[in-house]
């Protein structure tokens, strides 16, 4: 009988409620997580408690999220604060200090995978008037078409322009995290107006080395563009299981509700299951509004439909 591959946990389901980085993991760890995300929710207050808490072998840190802790300033999760991608050149130095310094914190938690953002092309926001379309059951009608070959049009007409800047960016970080041996996956996004489009990863991902800058699965946001008409999620998926850094697992349901208990939704994972490379340790990246129960659930339904372990 073979046994379920192990899962680590975001800790953006639980940071928000603890003042105490040990009591956070420990929260974690009584639950059955023995692998951990810092999410990109950890405040300043919650590190000296993290690293108590790694030093004691309560959890293995395995990931962080971009950017951890929250840059100074912030008190509540913003991943995007600063962008790689912004028109001011003040605001994506602000980016790269905050990612460099993330990455430096990955390396001394011996955390080898930082996930990142990559920006925004600064166009009119289309996907929520999309999702509130599909929410109506109007899928294909025509004032969804228009909105939607709008949004498209305006994504490829900044596309070059943004990733400029991204690029411009990763030359400086991705050195920096391959001195520190620690990888990068760029994350798949929920939004049109997020950089960059499904169709446009290997491209970016071709111009630097594969073993420091891969791809970032992200199961919620994918099924959400692909309820949109944007990607075919499984087509999707296997196409760069081979660049795959590692993955957030949530459910999905209509129109635009991810972050779901896991068999909540509407996502095959089983069928997913089939490609993912055995080195991934999958994250749950679930929402902070889910009770305990609701967690325990998800770790139970994760032992009898979660990957095998190799």
């Amino acid at each position: 009988c073979s046994k379920p591959r192990p899962a680590s946990s975001s800790t953006c389901w639980n940071s928000s409620r603890h003042d105490d980085g040990l009591a956070m993991l420990e929260e974690l760890a009584g639950l059955g997580f023995e692998h951990v995300e810092l999410g990109h929710g950890i405040r300043f207050s919650l590190w000296p408690g993290i690293l108590k808490g790694v030093e004691k072998g309560v959890a293995k840190i395995v990931s962080l999220h971009n950017f951890c802790p929250l840059p100074m300033g912030f008190t509540r999760p913003n991943p995007n604060c600063y962008e790689f991608s912004d028109y001011r050149s003040n605001v994506r130095k602000r980016a790269i200090r905050c990612t460099k310094e993330t990455i430096q914190h990955a390396a001394e938690l011996e955390a080898n995978r930082v996930v990142l953002h990559l920006g925004s092309t600064g166009q009119p926001r289309r996907s929520s008037v999309l999702e509130s379309e599909v929410g109506r059951g109007n899928f294909g009608s025509r004032r969804f078409v228009k909105q939607k070959l709008l949004a498209i049009a305006e994504h490829e007409a900044r596309h070059q322009r943004t990733w400029n800047r991204v690029k411009a960016a990763l030359e400086d970080i991705v050195p920096f995290a391959q001195e520190h041996g620690v990888r990068l996956g760029c994350e798949c996004r929920e939004e049109i107006e997020e950089f960059p489009m499904e169709s446009r990863f290997r491209e970016i991902l071709g111009q630097f080395p594969g073993e420091t800058l891969g791809y970032w699965h992200d199961f919620g946001h994918a099924a959400r563009k692909e309820a949109l008409g944007f990607v075919d999620h499984l087509k999707h998926f296997k196409s760069y299981a081979d660049h795959l850094v590692g993955c957030h697992v949530h459910d999905f349901k209509y129109p635009n509700r991810d972050h779901r208990p896991l068999g909540a939704g509407i996502i095959d994972f089983p069928a997913f299951w089939e490609v993912l490379p055995t080195a991934i340790i999958p994250t749950l990246e679930l929402s902070p509004r889910l009770s305990v129960e609701q967690v325990e659930s998800c770790l139970k339904w994760w032992k009898q439909n979660g990957p095998d372990q190799n």
